[in-house]
C-alpha cells in the first residue's frame, strides 16, 4: 500500500473518530506497527487523535521500512530534523510505539533508548494586564453573554478549559465559592482523577460574584458559558472570533486568554498570598507555582521580616 494512503487513511480514522481495523498478524513495517498501536491504545479520542498527529511524522519518514532494520543513529538524526517545539513530542510518541514493539516480541530492543530527547524551552512571555480597568474595558466589548467571561479568568485563575466546561450547579454564588469537577479540551469533555489538584474549590471574590449575577439567564443548557446553539465553546475559535476583537476594539495590546491566570497569580502575590494556598486555589503544585511566578515574589528577606515584626506587635498590642 503506498505510504500516502495508509497515513491518509490512519488519520482520517482518528479524525473522524471511526475505529481502526485490527492490525493484520504479521506486523513488519512502521506504518503497520503504528497502525496496530493505535488500534489498541485505550485512551480517549482527543489524545488518540493527537498521537495519530504525531505519528504522522514517523510514518512519512520510515513507513514502509521494516520495524527490525532502523538503526539508533539515523533516528537520531531524524529527531534533529523535526520542528523545534514539538521535536520532543513527536519522538516521545514514536518512541512509544517501538517500545510496543519490544512487549510483542516484534524487536528485542527499542532503537530510540538511548537517544536524548530534551523538551525545548516553550516558556511563552507573560503579561499580566495591568489593572481592573483594563479587563472591564474588554469586557464591555463583548456580547453581554460573554462579558463575565475575562473578569471571572482573572477572577478565579481558572484554565480557560475549566471555565467552558462549568455548569450552574457548580456555582455557589452565596457561599461565593465555584468547584472545578471537569475541563473541556480538545472538543472532549474530560473529568480529573479525584486525587487531580485540578479538581478543587475556588473562593470568589466580590467582583467575581456580582458579574456573575449579571449573566443574562439561559434555561436551554446547563452551561454557565454555552455557545450560541447552547454546547462547549470552541476555545480556539472563540480566540479569534471573540478574544482577540474585543482587545482590539478596547485599545489593549494584546494578551492570550491564557494572561487572565497570570494576573491572577501576580495580583495574589502582590496581595500577600502565600504560595500553598495559590496552588491550592490554582489546582498545580507549589513547585510549580514558585517555577513560573517565583521573580514576583518580594524580597524574601525583608518580606519575612516584615511578616514577623507585624505578628510581633499584634501579639505585644493584644497583651496590652
Amino acid at each position: 500500500m503506498p505510504l500516502g494512503s495508509r497515513r491518509t487513511r490512519i488519520t482520517d480514522a482518528i479524525r473522524f473518530g471511526d475505529k481502526l481495523a485490527a492490525a493484520a498478524p504479521n506486523v513488519s513495517t512502521v506504518s503497520e506497527l503504528a497502525e496496530a498501536f493505535l488500534a489498541r491504545h485505550r485512551v480517549d479520542e482527543a489524545t488518540l487523535r493527537t498521537l495519530g498527529f504525531r505519528l504522522n511524522h514517523a510514518v512519512a519518514a520510515f513507513g514502509e521500512r521494516r520495524i527490525e532494520t532502523l538503526q539508533p543513529i539515523e533516528l537520531d538524526v531524524w529527531r534533529s530534523q523535526l520542528p523545534a517545539l514539538s521535536a520532543h513530542y513527536i519522538f516521545r510518541a514514536f518512541r512509544q510505539v517501538l517500545e510496543y514493539a519490544v512487549a510483542m516480541n516484534l524487536i528485542s530492543q527499542n532503537p530510540t533508548a538511548r537517544i536524548r530527547n530534551t523538551r525545548a524551552a516553550t516558556r511563552k512571555e507573560q503579561r499580566p494586564f495591568e489593572d481592573w480597568a483594563q479587563v472591564e474595558a474588554i469586557a464591555a466589548e463583548l456580547d453581554p453573554r460573554f462579558a463575565a467571561i475575562p473578569i471571572v479568568l482573572v477572577g478565579t485563575g481558572l484554565r480557560p478549559e475549566e471555565l467552558f466546561a462549568l455548569e450552574r450547579r457548580d456555582l455557589d454564588l452565596e457561599a461565593g465559592v465555584l468547584s472545578v469537577e471537569r475541563v473541556y479540551s480538545q472538543r472532549v469533555l474530560k473529568e480529573p482523577k479525584k486525587s487531580s489538584r485540578q479538581r478543587r474549590r475556588v473562593p470568589l471574590r466580590a467582583r467575581v460574584v456580582e458579574a456573575l449575577r449579571a449573566l443574562p439567564p439561559r434555561l436551554d443548557t446547563p452551561l454557565l458559558f454555552p455557545a450560541t446553539r447552547g454546547g462547549h465553546i470552541d476555545d480556539n475559535k472563540w480566540r479569534w472570533r471573540v478574544w482577540t476583537p474585543a482587545l482590539r476594539a478596547a485599545g489593549i495590546e494584546h494578551r492570550r486568554i491564557y494572561d487572565c491566570r497570570h494576573t491572577f497569580a501576580s495580583w495574589a502575590l502582590a496581595g500577600g498570598v502565600q504560595l500553598f494556598y495559590l496552588a491550592r486555589i490554582m489546582g498545580t503544585s507549589v513547585a510549580q507555582i514558585d517555577a513560573t511566578y517565583g521573580h514576583l515574589l518580594p524580597d524574601s528577606e525583608d518580606y519575612l521580616r516584615g511578616l514577623l515584626d507585624s505578628y510581633d506587635a499584634v501579639a505585644a498590642s493584644s497583651r496590652t
